[in-house]
């Protein structure tokens, strides 16, 4: 991630850059000598929260050296928030191997879960739901829950799945 004339990369810019990219074997070097996994880039963000969101691998590295699973962004969106999001299954069981909180709501209030129930991405539902502390039963700042989310956007099965939930 080059920067400007006259501007020097970080720590947090070097690991962000190696985590978005998924160089594993340049993140495993640069945390030989890091003191801080979460040092955020020059936009605020940690390489968690820029990380490749299907490549498990480094998701696992950056947790197993410290990484908070469960800071926000400017959006208030968690990785959780973003993997769930886009789908990626393993990466979202890596990040529950670690503590991520499946109800840590974003600015909107929504849970990981009302994000995969609008995507459509069942098989992460059904993750986050079997969950030990899942809130299935949650409603966002418009009052709606992930079964309502799925509901509206049209995804039958994950709304199916939902209601049997209940």
């Amino acid at each position: 991630m080059p920067l400007g004339p006259g501007m020097a990369q970080t720590l947090g810019d070097l690991l962000a850059a190696a985590a978005a990219r998924g160089d594993l074997e340049q993140l495993r070097d640069l945390l030989i000598t890091a003191p801080n996994v979460d040092e955020p880039n020059q936009f605020g963000r940690t390489a968690l929260q820029v990380m490749r969101l299907g490549n498990p691998a480094i998701a696992r590295l950056l947790l197993s050296r410290g990484a908070n699973p469960n800071l926000k962004d400017r959006t208030g969106f968690s990785v959780l928030h973003d993997v769930a999001r886009a789908g990626f299954r393993d990466t979202l069981q890596t990040l529950l191997e670690f503590s991520a909180d499946v109800n840590l709501p974003d600015d909107e209030g929504n849970l990981p879960l009302h994000l995969a129930a609008k995507e459509g991405h069942l098989q992460v539902v059904k993750l986050l739901v079997v969950h030990k502390d899942s809130q299935l039963g949650h409603q966002n700042c418009n009052g709606d829950t992930p079964w309502d989310i799925a509901t509206l956007y049209s995804r039958e099965e994950v709304a199916q799945w939902l209601h049997s939930q209940e």
